[in-house]
């Protein structure tokens, strides 16, 4: 405009005063806020009041000059760039952090290094006590003593597989509690941010910039950035036809297009882990041509009912390749088949089985979680270009999330190398990722060895005419005491059964007596003749044959006593026997886990003893020490452990270790230690990282006091020149009005 008024002058200096002191405050809110978690520094944002309209009396000597200068608005100093550089460290950082927690709980319990005596762990020194006294007992065989301090021994090394199974079952309980915590925490941040979206916005309809409450929510989403990676975006939303306002959008990182969301604007979701769970189908591929049943609006196929397309009628358009036996265009599991492979599908949640999830004290559970959908603070869902509700829950899967909440259900589920066929569908690493299950399942492995190992050794197994060891129906090798004078004999049904040799005379049977009832019974059993089922109570173990029942084998067993004692038919090695079962009460092998091991029940009474020797006459008098010493041998000698000896559903058929016991204990706790380690170091590296963008960010958007003091003096400097301007256009007016007068 034209030359300034006589008294605008006066509003350009009093602009100056008005915007001196608005920057001053600005830096007194600054520098009172640098210690404020969060704080974004702020700047007074000035600009030149200027008019572009002419002035009535303009002549061609007038030159343009502004009104001064407004506080347009305060804004915030802030590099998004370095904000998404941090949040994607920060997600690096909370897997790490979560992981080395994680395994420093289950070193505290399989550290045997560390907690041992001396150079070795517990566990590894007991084993060692159990060798020293099982030479002991060679040296004297058949002592009660020497016996009872091998049985005191191995009972400790019972006792310490119990204690080791039920410190890591704790340990699983307690992450599990861990994870159900911060999936609450979570979903408390979710809510908070989408509920600060809301205020955010009110403010900007009416013009405000909210700046204090974007500090909040910026924290959240910092921490919501070490539970999960995060994509976050900011957008402009229409507000009326002449308004629009900022609306943030959070979503899961790397989940495709579009990507799975958490917040849009003032709609958020929360994560659910319900207890019980719709069954996924491993192989569900919703891409899948052939398990889609409608067509959209580009006639793709599509299960979705409100994305299909509509025939003129308003019925839905049809995909004429559905195939609704397509398992991999199927979501859920209906039924699994004997082998535990899927066998039937549906896109019907109410079709769908349901499997444990997040159940306390279960073995199964997958902690599998899902999405709610996007809803705002009063319940509204969030509605699609097309104006329907998008209400359907999304489920979350194996590789959905990173950071601290998928390194903690990856502790809680990932078995390594027993993982099963299903697992390697849902994640292809899963035979490489060792968590909880995995330590359980290799301690239990440790224990069925020792116990299968120590127990094959103490009973005399069946060996046929060439020695070879005597297998049941399901393959196991066939223990228990052995009868002098016996040969093998193929019954009709085509299995090896064992009867006396020709130079022992069958078991004679009296007319009427229970013996004769006996050998009917068996007989009818066996689809057997009565002279064959005669034969066949002459075999030394009939308790591994399936099929006689559980009270034809106790009278079976009780016949063959009592001839074997008064008829002088075959000698009985006296002397071995069970030594270790899966509970205390009784005598039975099968099953042996970490947690169940147990000394037998008749080796605590003292009727099953340690078997001194497997080559003499079978009298229990015998003071020979082979058997000890086979038995010490074995202590040192290398097993082979499959993961389906302890997972029957086990994709891998291959070993995975090959060693003694105690290189087995030493194994899986190099394993911990090694990974520990590398965790550790990962997480430090990630760490730093996460500290140094901080920093760099906080160059930026932190308070300085160096530069906040520079600031506070050149607003001064500007807020005296301001009044001195206007003291001066006082006395000039004062001269030109006053002294024109005069």
């Amino acid at each position: 405009m034209a030359v300034i008024g006589t008294f605008g002058s006066f509003t350009a200096a009093r602009l100056g005063i008005y915007a001196a002191q608005a920057s001053m405050n600005v830096v007194g809110n600054n520098i009172s806020n640098i210690n404020t978690k969060g704080y974004t520094r702020q700047r007074t944002d000035l600009v030149s009041l200027h008019s572009a309209g002419s002035p009535r009396y303009a002549t061609g000597y007038n030159t343009d000059i502004g009104y001064g200068v407004l506080v347009d608005s305060v804004s915030q100093l802030r590099d998004p760039f370095m904000d998404i550089r941090y949040r994607d460290q920060n997600s690096n950082v909370g897997a790490f952090e979560a992981r080395v927690e994680g395994l420093k709980q289950l070193s505290h319990i399989l550290d045997e290094v560390g907690d041992g005596d001396g150079e070795f762990g517990i566990l590894e020194a007991q084993f060692n006590d159990l060798m020293q006294q099982l030479q002991n007992l060679s040296k004297n065989a058949g002592d009660d003593v020497m016996d009872t301090n091998v049985r005191s021994s191995a009972e400790s090394i019972v006792k310490l597989f119990n204690s080791y199974s039920k410190a890591l079952v704790a340990a699983h309980d307690t992450l599990t509690d861990n994870l159900k915590g911060d999936v609450k925490e979570v979903n408390s941040i979710l809510k908070q941010i989408r509920d600060l979206n809301v205020e955010i916005r009110e403010a900007g309809i009416h013009g405000e910039k909210a700046l204090e409450l974007r500090d909040t929510r910026n924290v959240l989403i910092d921490e919501l950035s070490s539970y999960m990676k995060i994509d976050v975006r900011y957008t402009m939303e229409p507000v009326g036809d002449y308004n629009e306002v900022e609306k943030l959008i959070i979503s899961i990182a790397d989940t495709g297009t579009p990507p799975i969301e958490l917040i849009n604007g003032i709609y958020g979701t929360q994560i659910s882990m319900p207890e019980k769970t719709l069954a996924r189908n491993p192989l569900y591929d919703p891409t899948d041509i052939r398990g889609m049943k409608y067509l959209d609006r580009d006639g793709k196929p599509t299960d979705l009912e409100r994305e299909a397309d509509r025939n003129p009628d308003g019925t839905l358009k049809k995909n004429d390749d559905y195939d609704a036996t397509a398992v991999e265009g199927h979501k859920y599991v209906v039924s699994y088949d004997a082998d535990g492979n899927v066998e039937a599908t549906t896109d019907d949640p109410e079709q769908a089985l349901e499997v444990d999830n997040a159940v306390t004290g279960s073995t199964e559970n997958r902690f599998w979680m899902q999405l709610e959908p996007l809803v705002s603070d009063r319940g509204r869902y969030m509605k699609d270009e097309n104006g329907n509700d998008i209400n359907e829950v999304v489920d979350l899967g194996d590789n959905t999330l990173y950071g601290s909440l998928q390194t903690m259900r990856e502790l809680l589920t990932e078995e390594g190398e027993f993982a099963s066929a299903e697992d390697l569908k849902f994640d292809p690493n899963a035979n490489i990722k060792r968590g909880i299950p995995y330590y359980q399942h290799a301690l239990d492995a440790l224990a069925q060895q020792f116990a299968k190992t120590m127990n094959g050794a103490n009973t005399d197994p069946l060996k046929d005419k060439d020695g070879n060891p005597v297998l049941d129906q399901d393959g196991n090798q066939v223990l228990g005491s052995v009868f002098l004078g016996y040969e093998t004999e193929i019954g009709p049904d085509g299995n090896e059964y064992y009867r006396m040799s020709d130079d022992c005379d069958l078991v004679s049977v009296p007319a009427g007596s229970d013996a004769e009832k006996l050998v009917q019974k068996l007989a009818d059993k066996t689809g057997l003749s009565v002279d064959e089922a005669k034969k066949l109570l002459v075999r030394t173990d009939l308790t591994n044959v399936q099929g006689l029942g559980a009270d034809l084998q106790v009278e079976i067993k009780a016949l063959q006593a009592d001839h074997l004692k008064n008829r002088g038919h075959g000698v009985e090695k006296t002397g071995g026997g069970v030594l270790f079962s899966n509970k205390g009460d009784n005598d039975d092998p099968t099953g042996i886990t970490a947690a169940n091991i147990s000394i037998a029940k008749k080796w605590s009474t003292g009727e099953v003893r340690i078997l001194n020797t497997r080559v003499n006459d079978g009298l229990d008098h015998s003071t020979d020490s082979d058997n000890i010493r086979h038995m010490i041998t074995l202590m040192e000698t290398k097993i082979d452990y499959m993961p389906k000896d302890i997972v029957p559903d086990a994709e891998s058929d291959t070993k995975y270790f090959n060693g003694t016991f105690q290189a087995m204990l030493s194994n899986f706790n190099h394993l911990l230690a090694t990974d520990q380690r590398d965790s550790t170091i990962q997480y430090n590296s990630f760490s730093t990282k996460a500290l140094s963008l901080d920093n760099d960010r906080s160059s930026v958007s932190g308070v300085d006091l160096n530069e906040e003091a520079t600031n506070m003096m050149q607003y001064q400097k500007s807020y005296s020149a301001a009044c001195q301007l206007l003291t001066t256009l006082d006395s000039m007016l004062d001269k030109l009005i006053n002294g024109t007068i005069r």
